[in-house]
């Protein structure tokens, strides 16, 4: 989820200095390679398919000015939310303002689609210096938010396989983990845990809400069930190691998973993925670049003081 482009830590990140192994400072150039390979083997593939290709270029160029809004507000709600989780994870070690955190995570995710991940760096750095918070606890945050992850997919999975298969509502499988956010919302020991895991479980019906859009914006449809599906496939891709943000992973996870979730093509399913990554990215270079002017700003005014 944007959200989850600021999860991965790497070997060094627990003590802040350049301890990773000689196969992991290889793997992560090569993870950049492989990836935007990927993401080129998908453009290259989906232009080799004239009519997909001709009928997607022909409702792109003519959007429906709601679906496109849809889909950016969803990419921006993607990285407040995410900031909003670490807000949360964090604030058992320190303290970071609320915007400090939001302009932290739009700056993380920017930079994080650069080579060698320098956002997730970046972010350890900078607790540790403006905010006095230890490399190693940032880190365990950042472990925490992927068990989060992981576990708030792996749940929708389920409740979305149990309910085709029982036909059981699906607002009855969608709901289940409410009552538990709440009671442990009310308890001192498990109140962080659950803010965080109801902050990422609403998350992920903001990816679903994209996968509609960016379908939509090609002039396809998709049910809910279908939605929320491609939203956890895309949460849990974008887990995998030594990948920008995903980069490339994403986009042939969901066009695998075309044909077996809806009546569509791999083809559709790449040109989807595509679309919500043009989104993603042009939203997040605008949110990204203000995130850096406003920790520049806040480092001016420490400075100045």
């Amino acid at each position: 989820m944007s959200a989850n482009n600021t999860l991965k830590p790497d070997a060094n990140d627990l003590t802040g200095r350049d301890n990773q192994s000689p196969a992991k400072r290889f793997l992560k150039p090569v993870g950049l390679v492989i990836g935007t390979a990927l993401l080129v083997a998908a453009i290259v593939f989906v232009a080799g398919k004239e009519d997909v290709f001709s009928n997607a270029l022909s409702a792109i160029t003519r959007p429906s000015l709601p679906i496109l809004l849809l889909l950016i507000f969803c990419v921006l709600a993607n990285i407040v939310l995410s900031g909003l989780m670490f807000s949360v994870l964090i604030s058992r070690y320190g303290k970071v303002g609320l915007w400090q955190m939001q302009a932290l995570i739009a700056a993380a995710t920017l930079l994080n689609f650069l080579p060698l991940r320098p956002g997730l760096l970046g972010r350890l750095a900078y607790h540790k210096a403006n905010n006095n918070i230890p490399v190693r606890h940032t880190v365990l945050t950042i472990v925490q938010a992927i068990g989060i992850s992981l576990g708030v997919g792996i749940y929708l999975m389920l409740a979305l396989l149990l309910c085709t298969k029982t036909n059981l509502p699906l607002w009855v499988g969608l709901a289940g983990p409410l009552p538990f956010f709440i009671v442990a919302s009310l308890t001192n020991r498990f109140r962080i845990w659950a803010l965080a895991g109801f902050i990422r479980y609403v998350e992920v019906f903001v990816w679903a809400a994209r996968y509609y859009a960016a379908f939509a914006l090609i002039g396809y449809s998709i049910n809910i069930e279908e939605a929320l599906a491609f939203a956890c496939i895309s949460m849990i891709a974008t887990l995998v190691p030594f990948f920008s943000n995903g980069l490339g992973i994403r986009e042939w996870a969901i066009g695998l998973a075309a044909p077996l979730l809806t009546a569509y093509q791999l083809e559709h399913g790449l040109t989807a993925e595509l679309v919500n990554r043009t989104g993603e990215i042009a939203v997040v270079l605008i949110a990204g670049f203000m995130g850096i002017a406003w920790l520049m700003h806040l480092q001016k005014k420490k400075a100045g003081s």
